[in-house]
């Protein structure tokens, strides 16, 4: 009993030690990881020093501090607060890796984009390409392009307290802002999500057990909110009927089909888990011409092949068209007709976007290179724990990887969407 109870001892001893060695290694490295170098790698650095270096530990909590950033153009510092942000990429143990929220006191054009307050600092932990949110906003761009905003993106390297942190995605929030979604709240105007967590201010479910959150206005009353479920209520009950596709007095009275249409192709097309009407699925109604619009498209981190778990993994099956209101709105024939049509329109833009893949893999490559020297994702497991993960050890590898998916899933939409059955 001795030898055991010593030998166990000294394995736990072994492992504490092991893992000190790894962190100071670690530690060590990241001292060599200079702004400079960063830059040299082709991207901008963020500079952010937090209050007496207090840790960034919540994504309720935010933590003062100051940020500081340059760039091709222009330059921009000041204070702000930080905090994290996320769902699951924010709680799952395997992303170490953590995305933010950053919020200037004082609004500001960062990168050239239109002056806001508030920006995500998008970690892209889960895709060891780092580009499948960067490609699919270009998909919202240049391909499918009828949504009146998509979030814009470039990529940077961020330092937190002098210690770097890796290379994200800076991305405009989605919210009601000018420059962003331009609607106003003052005439009745309000954004809202499909939203499975239902954690923020303003949430319910429809009576088919779709899950909405009423994102802004956050500072509404009981009897707005009431306002706001009843009108979306009363839309899915409009799709549901009888007269549902009904020219005037149907769906389309109430919805924009170009933007639903756009926002469905490149969900589909990239087969968006999330897409499938359970969370970070955007809508909002502008009272300006009493019509709700799909979009923004938002969060491609598990999509194009990212994934390991509902068949999302596969390049061939329909996804989105058979969940929440689209697939009611796939049996009107009309509807069903215009997807075809416009799918068909755009192919060769489509087809075209693969380059895209390819400048901004060489664009960003070193930068991953340095990112991963720290954080150690490719060829390592990592949810969402792709197929063929173990045999991927390099970058270009996982780029390869996604770019064969993504030509499987042409050829398999453009048969199904064109088959005489």
């Amino acid at each position: 009993m001795r030898i055991r109870r010593y030998s166990f001892s000294f394995t736990i001893l072994l492992i504490l030690m092991s893992g000190f060695f790894l962190f100071a290694a670690k530690q060590s490295f990241e001292q060599h990881i200079t702004p400079e170098r960063c830059m040299a790698s082709g991207t901008p650095v963020l500079f952010i020093e937090t209050d007496n270096n207090k840790a960034i530990k919540s994504k309720e909590k935010y933590v003062r501090a100051s940020y500081s950033i340059s760039w091709d153009g222009g330059s921009a510092s000041g204070n702000c607060r930080i905090r994290g942000r996320g769902n699951t990429t924010w709680r799952t143990r395997e992303l170490y890796k953590k995305p933010y929220l950053l919020r200037l006191n004082k609004a500001a054009p960062l990168l050239g984009f239109p002056e806001a307050e508030k920006w995500v600092l998008m970690a892209n932990t889960s895709d060891k390409t780092s580009i499948r949110n960067t490609y699919s906003a270009y998909l919202c761009t240049d391909v499918w392009n009828r949504m009146a905003w998509t979030p814009r993106n470039k990529f940077i390297s961020v330092f937190i307290n002098g210690r770097y942190q890796g290379i994200y995605g800076l991305t405009e929030k989605v919210e009601i802002n000018p420059g962003r979604i331009d609607i106003n709240t003052a005439d009745g105007s309000f954004l809202f999500e499909v939203n499975s967590h239902q954690n923020k201010a303003w949430n319910f479910r429809t009576s088919r057990d779709i899950p909405f959150s009423i994102r802004q206005p956050e500072d509404s009353s009981t009897e707005t909110f009431t306002m706001q479920q009843n009108f979306i209520q009363h839309i899915e009950d409009v799709i549901y009927s009888e007269q549902f596709a009904d020219t005037d007095n149907g769906w389309r009275k109430y919805l924009d089909e170009d933007s639903f249409i756009d926002w469905y192709l490149v969900n589909e097309f990239t087969k968006n888990h999330d897409a499938a009407f359970q969370s970070s699925c955007f809508m909002y109604y502008n009272a300006s011409n009493k019509k709700v619009f799909m979009g923004p498209a938002w969060d491609f981190d598990i999509a194009l092949g990212n994934i390991s778990y509902d068949d999302c993994d596969k390049p061939e099956g329909f996804w989105v068209s058979q969940r929440g209101w689209y697939k009611r709105l796939f049996e009107d024939p009309q509807f069903a007709k215009a997807v075809q049509d416009r799918w068909n329109e755009r192919k060769s833009e489509l087809t075209a976007s693969l380059n895209f893949i390819d400048r901004t893999a060489e664009d960003i490559e070193q930068a991953v290179m340095i990112n991963d020297s720290v954080w150690k994702n490719i060829g390592h497991r990592q949810w969402p724990h792709a197929p063929g993960w173990k045999s991927r050890k390099t970058y270009d590898d996982e780029l390869q990887y996604m770019r064969d998916w993504i030509e499987q899933r042409i050829i398999w939409m453009d048969s199904a969407f064109n088959s005489e059955e």
